[in-house]
This record gives structure tokens, sequence and C-alpha cells, in this order.
């Protein structure tokens, strides 16, 4: 059986430092330099999907580490232990998501900005 463990930099402050890097970038990897709010938009919905399954599994996998018997804990009941590592994975989106809402705003910006530059560039031919 897989128990919670204390809060420490290891197995909590290394991970959500990764995954808040995550979400910084990896938004700006999959949207580009689009003209599209909505592809923007996909892009961080798709970033939150990734950096969710992300999340478990580096929890999984430090689990593994400190000695825990994940994947007998996964032939026994994948259902449950999945939705364990998918509830460490939320709780580190406490700290994620913001950096996420951040980088969106920005990435937002620059689509209108270059949506203007574009409308600018039209206007003078």
């Amino acid at each position: 059986m897989i128990t919670s463990q204390p809060i420490g930099l290891a197995n909590t402050g290394v991970p959500v430092a990764l995954l808040a890097a995550g979400a910084a970038w990896l938004p700006r990897l999959l949207a580009g330099r689009t003209l599209s709010q909505a592809r923007l938009a996909m892009a961080v919905a798709l970033t939150a999907m990734l950096l969710t399954a992300a999340g478990a599994g580096i929890f999984a996998a430090l689990y593994a580490f400190q000695g825990a018997q994940v994947g007998g804990a996964l032939a026994g009941n994948a259902g449950g232990v999945l939705v364990f590592f998918l509830g460490l994975s939320l709780r580190a989106a406490l700290f994620w998501v913001p950096v996420l809402a951040l980088a969106w705003f920005v990435l937002a910006q620059g689509v209108e900005r270059r949506r203007g530059e574009d409308m600018a560039r039209k206007g003078r031919r």
C-alpha cells in the first residue's frame, strides 16, 4: 500500500519547480507565434493536461525511488494508485497553475500585438 509522505524539498519542492518551469515554457512552445487566441487557448489546455500527467509520473517515480512498490500497487489496484498520484499532481497544480495563467496572459498580449502589427502592415500597402 502506498501512503502519503511528509512534504520536503526533494519530494515536493523540486517536482513543483519543474512543473512550474514547464507551465512557463510549454505553452510558448506549443502555440508558437500564432495569431489566434483560440490556438493559444488550446495550447494552454494541452499544457495543463500534460503537466497534470507529468506531475503524476514524477510523483510515482519519486515514490518508486524511495522504495515504494509502485509497480506492484499498480498491478493490484491500478485505479486507486492512479487516483492517488493524480491527486498529488493536482495538489502541485496549486503552484504551477498561477504560473500557467500568467504565461497565458503574457502570450495573449503577444498575440494581440502581432495581430495589430499585421493589420498595420496590411494598411500601409
